[in-house]
């Protein structure tokens, strides 16, 4: 099922990983990830962080309920937030590189004033990130956002993933730039980086110099058109099996879960990665 054989010389130092659609999405290969992980030799194995859009509080969750194994640092919030595990502290000095660009308070404004959008949950706000729905947005209407919200004297990123999710967040703050910033924190070269995603808001990791990257078979078109120019391995696995297959294959993980995987119905996916199949996995095997 998965290739032993280690596609780079060069040790992974780093493995930084997104969560739903990634990790998370079919609950029996998420436990196949998590004690794959567990039985690696714990100095030896690559530092384990978690990048995802969720926020720290509701990424840590996970952990505790024992979903996910342990890792060493959470980068939450589309790259706004950083946590150190182990220290168990936000790591605020991350905000010295958002406060002297971002107006909150304006970013709602304008951002609430464009065609389309609609606020996403308290629970996915926060002081450095501003969250909306905006179905099937297309490029020029992003592209128009942008410059709204540039001639307002706003210096941003704009993050637009699954047809829907839209993410203003301060200049310098995506994924990747605050994985960025926590390898230099580290003294970890991108080049013992391995990253692994499957939507667009993940494409900055990728594009990271040096990194290698893993994608899903499950992960979504504006996520391959991002990557297509850099090193990454694409997976004929869905979900954690495809990040299983990619570690494999970069030669971190080759002794794997050998029961039998269940087929596992849309019904038990989470509600996005459901979505990916519910037009082709008709069967309800």
């Amino acid at each position: 099922m998965f290739s032993s054989t280690p596609a780079d010389p060069l040790q992974p130092k780093l493995f930084s990983a997104d969560l739903d659609g990634t990790l998370i999405g079919n609950p029996e290969a998420t436990q196949r990830f998590k004690a794959a992980w567990e039985r690696l030799d714990s100095v030896a194995r690559p530092l384990l962080v978690y990048n995802s859009g969720r926020l720290v509080e509701n990424l840590r969750r996970l952990i505790d309920d024992g979903t996910l194994p342990k890792a060493g640092f959470y980068i939450g919030g589309v790259g706004t937030q950083v946590y150190d595990a182990k220290a168990k502290c936000m790591l605020d000095e991350l905000k010295n590189h958002f406060a002297h660009s971002w107006d909150l308070h304006r970013v709602l404004e304008v951002t609430g004033q464009f065609p389309g959008t609609r606020p996403q949950p308290v629970e996915y706000q926060h002081e450095f990130k501003s969250s909306w729905f905006l179905d099937k947005a297309s490029p020029g209407i992003i592209r128009k956002l942008k410059r709204q919200l540039a001639e307002a004297g706003l210096k941003i990123e704009v993050c637009y993933s699954s047809s829907r999710d839209l993410d203003v967040l301060p200049q310098n703050a995506t994924k990747g730039s605050t994985l960025k910033w926590l390898c230099e924190r580290l003294g970890i070269p991108l080049d013992t980086v391995i990253v692994a995603g499957d939507t667009g808001n993940d494409s900055s990791m990728f594009r990271l110099p040096g990194v290698r990257g893993i994608i899903p078979k499950n992960a979504l078109p504006e996520l391959f058109k991002a990557t297509i120019d850099v090193p990454t391995y694409r997976s004929r696995q869905i979900i954690a099996d495809g990040v299983l297959d990619g570690l494999c294959h970069y030669g971190v993980i080759c002794t794997l879960p050998t029961k039998e995987q269940p087929w596992v119905k849309c019904t038990k996916m989470v509600p996005q990665v459901s979505r990916l199949f519910s037009t082709t996995q008709s069967s309800g095997r």
